[in-house]
């Protein structure tokens, strides 16, 4: 008996304490693969690891930073120089039941190639003793980042902090646990940091930072195109991909119209080349009396994704020309690297597998863990690999998993180990250093027109951050004529820089190129009302390039607000009635016109109708002022709103807004299930509900089951009460309250359900 087997035995024999991860009714946990098939998970050095790796044909991958260099790596940022930026989560997980979480040993270090020869060989700590680092975004003058639960902000010169850090919002990550945290800071092309997790955006204006509202969006990680759309992902979902602008269709805050905007992207479906028993509820399969099979039976191998991570769209110059704009989305789990071939059509995304049943780039190594991707300054794609044998959060781990970490010692070395690999084409080019801090003028604003992503956005970056009056003909030049992406990186520029007239996007507004007239038309919002004035005439007799600037038109017509400009509106939306989002772009810019826009409209168009009327009665509207309850009712409202988007989570599943989240839960508004029979509503929350499930006419089927609250003994009766009386009075839904003692009686009620989640079927 080998000696892995040999622990794998002897722990069997000793009583597990439950894990905060198991569900009430998984009493049954056996293993699912037999452990003659279950080969070791040594830690493996980097010469051996790099054995371990099977690559798509054509490309090599090769170590960029190792440790001691790097140690539990879970993103980074390139600064000008192209240094990386890298946070070090060293305190996750340190051993099986997470002891010493708390302890701030994580950094924020920054990695170097002194010599040239493509590995970094130099590290600096910037910042020590930083609890969970999780994101960082790099200026010219500090670093932005988050750590387990706030906002930050470190001024520096060069590679050494100034004085102490400061706190920019103590609460920034709210509620929930490590694995549920606001993540990201990404620079977009409209000058704003987007995060995944989360339903804010940033921006740094005039040496302050503002914080907006924004799409809530994925879970870990988040990626652009080149023409600013985001993409994001969850952990049983690879690739997401947004049609529009980010925030396009959020400007009028009387007017919330329902809509989606998540693409997905391709299957959820993996092909790892090793076993996967250590897959967090593996033991779900039919052998064990479960409806769920989590592993193949035959190859016992993770069938679809379960910790999808960080995700980027390539768009670098070393893969040959037909991977640009390639989605890659990295899956912890099952050590592997999925590719994702984004096709387009009217502007809308969809996916596929270009490797069919293989992966990109996948690994024998258990402990291969990777957690982001980057477009790397070279032209490469950057993996990180955080290589750790724990990568399921300790809030979730199962009894199950816990058997699984410990057989084959994946609970140690605690510290110690991390790795940033290079993918690049066996046949391609890597692009030479540069330091794009040190050019000046037109040289920079040349960059531009780099055909790597990296290169083009780094000066737009320097550009804003640098605000250099000289730089203003050239890229004013570059915004009327140019390569279309260079075109809309000048115009985005100018705009981040405060310098963006209406003169600049003439041109751009006539292009024929649909993403070039739609970028132009949405860097029109950005404009102040009397350089938008000059604009009304020549956007009334604009038509779009094609369907998918329509919607940037409409709500730009809008926004003008002029006679001239709402008649245009109105032939717009008569001319593209089923053109996607075109209606729903218009009332976004209507705010404050909609009283003069009604007399224009289609009154056919109910759903139009409904919105004007509600954006007049709601005119002076900055938002929603909370449910008509009192006393305690009222207070059990507002614990439960905090609930919903702390240690509960709901937001994950249901948005932020309740509008449901794409392939993994439907809207709570409207929602019969929630404001209609409160023991429904009740019942679900406490034992789940399995799709699919019809929601105010439409069937919606989602990836997971929702799971058992009543199951987890933090949610008191008290706490699902606050819950439930939470939804049934947010975004317009009103309903009674519920109490604690109701909650009560529904749990005693039902409480031989052993774990069984309910089919809608059961429930009417």
């Amino acid at each position: 008996m080998r000696p892995q087997f040999l622990a794998a035995a002897l722990i069997s024999t000793l009583p597990l304490a439950a894990q905060q991860g198991d569900r009430k009714g998984h009493d049954n946990m056996a293993a699912v693969v037999p452990e003659s098939e279950i080969p070791p998970s040594p830690v493996l050095s980097v010469e051996d690891a790099l054995k371990s790796f099977q690559l798509a044909p054509g490309f090599v991958i090769e170590p960029v930073a190792t440790e001691p260099l790097v140690d539990k790596p879970v993103c980074l940022d390139f600064d000008p120089a192209g240094r990386i930026w890298v946070c070090e989560m060293r305190g996750y997980m340190p051993d099986i039941d997470g002891k010493g979480e708390d302890i701030p040993e994580g950094r924020i270090s920054v990695l170097e190639d002194s010599d040239g020869d493509g590995k970094m060989d130099k590290k600096t700590v910037f910042l020590d003793k930083v609890l969970l680092p999780r994101a960082v975004t790099v200026f010219d003058d500090g670093i932005l980042f988050l750590d387990e639960h706030r906002l930050m902000w470190a001024k520096r010169d060069g590679l050494k902090p100034v004085g102490e850090p400061e706190v920019i919002d103590g609460k920034f990550n709210g509620g929930g646990n490590v694995e549920h945290k606001p993540n990201g800071l990404m620079p977009n092309l409209d000058n704003y940091l987007y995060l995944a997790k989360s339903d804010k955006r940033l921006r740094r204006v005039d040496g302050k930072w503002v914080i907006e509202p924004t799409f809530f969006r994925g879970q870990w990680g988040i990626s652009r195109d080149d023409w600013g759309r985001l993409y994001h992902n969850h952990n049983s979902a690879y690739l997401f991909g947004e049609s529009l602008a980010p925030n396009l269709l959020t400007a009028n805050p009387a007017v919330k119209p329902k809509y989606s905007d998540q693409n997905a992207l391709g299957s959820n479906r993996t092909w790892p080349i090793r076993v996967t028993p250590a897959v967090n509820r593996a033991y779900m399969a039919k052998s064990n009396g479960y409806n769920e099979q989590t592993l193949d039976p035959k190859t016992h191998k993770l069938i679809n994704c379960t910790a999808v991570a960080g995700p980027t769209i390539y768009r670098g110059t070393n893969f040959p020309k037909t991977w640009y704009g390639t989605g890659f989305a990295t899956e912890s789990v099952a050590n592997l690297v999925k590719a994702v071939k984004i096709d387009e059509k009217d502007g809308k995304q969809s996916g596929s597998h270009p490797l069919g049943e293989k992966e990109f780039l996948a690994s024998t190594d258990e402990r291969f863990r990777p957690v982001n991707a980057y477009t790397a300054p070279d032209g490469s794609l950057y993996v990180v690999d955080m290589y750790h044998g724990i990568i399921q959060h300790k809030t979730y781990q199962t009894s199950y998993l816990r058997k699984q970490h410990l057989a084959r010692g994946l609970d140690k070395p605690g510290f110690g180990h991390g790795r940033i690999y290079r993918v690049r084409s066996s046949s391609g080019k890597l692009e030479p250093k540069v330091d794009i801090g040190a050019l000046q003028g037109l040289d920079l604003v040349k960059m531009l027109m780099h055909a790597n992503s990296w290169h083009r956005e780094t000066a737009q970056r320097v550009l804003v951050d640098r605000k250099d009056p000289a730089t203003v003909p050239f890229l004013a030049k570059l915004a009327a004529n140019g390569q279309p992406v260079a075109r809309v990186h000048a115009i985005w520029s100018l705009e981040g820089m405060g310098e963006l007239k209406a003169e600049h996007l003439v041109e751009a507004l006539k292009d024929q190129d649909p993403k070039v007239q739609s970028s132009a038309l949405w860097a029109s919002s950005r404009l102040s009302a009397a350089e938008l004035a000059k604009l009304e005439s020549g956007l009334a007799a604009l038509k779009p390039a094609a369907p998918e600037a329509a919607p940037y038109l409409a709500r730009a017509l809008a926004a003008a607000g002029s006679p001239k400009s709402l008649e245009a509106l109105a032939a717009l939306l008569k001319d593209q009635p089923r053109t996607r989002f075109v209606r729903e772009a218009a009332i976004s810019g209507l705010h404050g016109h909609e009283a003069a826009f009604k007399a224009l409209a289609d009154p056919q168009d109910k759903a139009m109708v409904a919105w004007l009327d509600q954006g007049e009665k709601n005119a002076s509207a900055k938002g929603p002022k909370g449910p008509p309850l009192k006393g305690a009712e009222l207070a059990s409202w507002e614990r439960g709103k905090a609930l919903y988007v702390g240690e509960a989570i709901c937001f994950s599943c249901h948005g932020p807004d309740g509008s449901g989240v794409q392939a993994l839960g439907p809207p709570l508004a409207p929602s019969e299930w929630v404001t209609g029979k409160p023991d429904l509503l009740i019942q679900i929350m406490l034992h789940g509900i399995t799709g699919p499930i019809e929601v105010a006419g439409q069937t919606y089927t989602t990836t997971a089951e929702m799971p058992a609250l009543g199951a987890n003994p933090m949610f008191t009766d008290q706490k699902l009460a606050d819950v439930a009386t939470y939804v049934r009075n947010e975004w317009g839904n009103k309903a009674p309250a519920v109490t604690a003692d109701f909650v009560k009686k529904q749990r005693a009620a039902s409480k031989d359900r052993t774990g069984r989640p309910w089919t809608a079927a059961e429930l009417k």
